[in-house]
């Protein structure tokens, strides 16, 4: 966006900051200073530097200024990362409250095209991954009451390998399995003494 000097104010250098960086653009002062020299001389002088500009747009500069491209290698590593945290990767969750870069990154036409697509170069279940987000409290109790009844095995090592998309939630929901377990009106310590695998369980007689 080009723009007279004189005519940019501290909101409208904010708000173009904030859309580049959702855009993913890199923010860091060598990148801005190459494509966007017009943006950094504004901010330079409503506000001294380009680091309190960055600041004053409510992001962090010392991620800023470590920013990298984001390359498909990079984008399936925060994946993977944002996953072996546990993280909701549903598409409204990421691009509105996680990562809105990687999100507008990945689906860029260069990238990926789609956060479906980024999701499966990741290794992982979109349709898996799309549900996360309808599981409530209400749906982990009834489905763990459900497995108890059809005398699944309950314990979190079975739950966690054949059922791992009710565990994860769970785990967000109770914060542990147990406290799941609990909230079902289920005795966790007794089921966690009796450990069956479905395995174990089909070859006794």
């Amino acid at each position: 966006m080009i723009r007279n000097l004189f005519r940019w104010s501290k909101d409208e250098i904010a708000m173009e900051i904030r859309s580049l960086y959702l855009d993913g653009e890199e923010l860091n002062y060598t990148s801005v200073e190459k494509n966007h020299p017009a943006l950094l001389r504004a901010a330079c002088r409503y506000f001294g530097s380009w680091k309190d500009a960055v600041e004053f747009a409510g992001l962090d500069y010392s991620k800023i200024r470590k920013y990298k491209t984001w390359t498909k290698a990079k984008i399936i590593e925060r994946i993977q990362e944002l996953h072996r945290q546990e993280v909701d990767l549903s598409w409204r969750n990421i691009s509105t409250k996680v990562d809105p870069a990687l999100a507008a990154a990945a689906v860029r036409a260069n990238r990926f095209g789609s956060w479906r697509a980024a999701l499966e170069a990741a290794g992982l279940n979109y349709d898996e991954i799309r549900r996360y987000r309808e599981w409530d409290e209400s749906l982990v109790i009834d489905e763990v009451r459900e497995l108890a009844e059809a005398g699944e095995p309950l314990n979190s090592r079975d739950v966690q390998e054949h059922t791992p998309p009710l565990f994860h939630a769970a785990r967000r929901r109770f914060e542990n399995w147990d406290s799941a377990l609990e909230a079902a009106g289920l005795d966790a310590d007794r089921i966690r003494k009796r450990p069956r695998s479905r395995e174990t369980s089909a070859s006794c007689r």
